[in-house]
């Protein structure tokens, strides 16, 4: 990827790097590119309450935001002992589903201890 695809969206890294700033339900829609490259891989981060929480018994499924914006989904090992409402971050590789959809897979769902602001 180039450089300058990551000056504008603090939210996003190469794989496996740490973002500079996680993005928030409020400011995610402004950070999302149109397009990446399909051999490419991309992380974001982003922090919120939990929306959903579900397992199928091997992955887990949690999602921030909601309508009417932009959900994220992040497909995860673990469950972190994470309820609906609590404060998460999420890190994993971006996979835009839709307009209102992302996807980051693999992904962690980590509590948030107020770490992260989320704000730039």
């Amino acid at each position: 990827m180039p450089e300058d695809f990551f000056a504008n969206r603090p939210a996003f890294s190469p794989p496996e790097q740490a973002a500079r700033m996680p993005a928030t339900c409020e400011t995610v829609r402004t950070q999302l590119p149109s397009t990446v490259p399909a051999d490419a891989r991309v992380d974001m981060a982003i922090k919120g309450p939990v929306s959903l929480i579900q397992t199928d018994g091997t992955l887990w499924y949690v999602a921030v935001c909601s309508d009417p914006g932009v959900r994220i989904l992040c497909v995860t090992y673990s469950g972190n002992e994470l309820k609906l409402g609590d404060q998460v971050i999420l890190r994993g590789g971006y996979n835009r589903q839709d307009d209102r959809h992302v996807l980051l897979d693999p992904c962690l769902a980590s509590p948030d201890h107020g770490e992260a602001s989320g704000e730039d």
